[in-house]
């Protein structure tokens, strides 16, 4: 069975919030809900005794940097968030190093060397992390989960992939993943698809217009 969600790119007038924003089931709860991964990664980084402590530095003010970005989008109405050129394989390989530092699972990265679409960066991050949340939950421990970027002069396509139990095999959390990331795709002008992979578990795929695709259908 796969659940897909078509969307149209959402015109923003200058000033005006973000779509997104408005019509998330509940705006504040999908903020909180995006803001536990990387308040727990900077709580593990900053209790470990071990590792390099630069490195950990580093991994704290990322994650602290990503939670103003995110509450900024939310406060500031997304004014700094707007639709543009987007490199996804480097998007999407930075949401794969945040997850990384809480993951009980191994987290994998393939993809291009770039891949342009137009999209808004802090959106499309928020998506991409919602569906890796997903996916380590349903991986569990000594799981697997793989993201792809791949393109065409067309579409964008990111894929999500875990090897999990399967849709309704893993306790649904706060059930706001999906719908929180099916409403930051549609700001991103993309489409939304979530269906069982060939050999088990999870398969979700987000897909955005290239940028020449785009200009195109304009």
């Amino acid at each position: 069975m796969t659940t897909v969600c078509a969307v149209e790119p959402m015109v923003q007038q200058a000033g005006e919030p973000n779509w997104a924003v408005l019509n998330c089931p509940d705006t504040i709860r999908a903020l909180c809900h995006d803001l536990r991964q990387p308040l727990a990664a900077i709580l593990l980084m900053a209790g470990a005794d071990s590792g390099d402590l630069r490195r950990r530095l580093d991994g704290i003010l990322d994650q602290a940097q990503w939670l103003v970005d995110m509450v900024e989008g939310v406060i500031g109405g997304a004014a700094d968030d707007g639709p543009g050129q987007v490199d996804v394989v480097d998007l999407a390989s930075r949401c794969v190093m945040r997850a990384q530092h809480t993951a009980d699972c191994e987290i994998g990265f393939v993809g291009t060397a770039h891949a342009m679409a137009v999209a808004a960066p802090v959106a499309l991050s928020r998506a991409v992390s919602c569906l890796l949340d997903n996916a380590v939950r349903a991986a569990g421990p000594g799981g697997h989960v793989t993201v792809d970027v791949t393109g065409t002069v067309h579409e964008i396509i990111i894929r999500v992939i875990d090897d999990g139990p399967g849709l309704g095999h893993v306790p649904t959390h706060h059930s706001l993943g999906l719908p929180i990331t099916r409403a930051l795709v549609l700001a991103c002008g993309g489409e939304f698809e979530l269906k069982p992979g060939t050999v088990g578990g999870m398969v979700a795929r987000i897909v955005l217009p290239a940028p020449r695709s785009r200009a195109l259908a304009s």
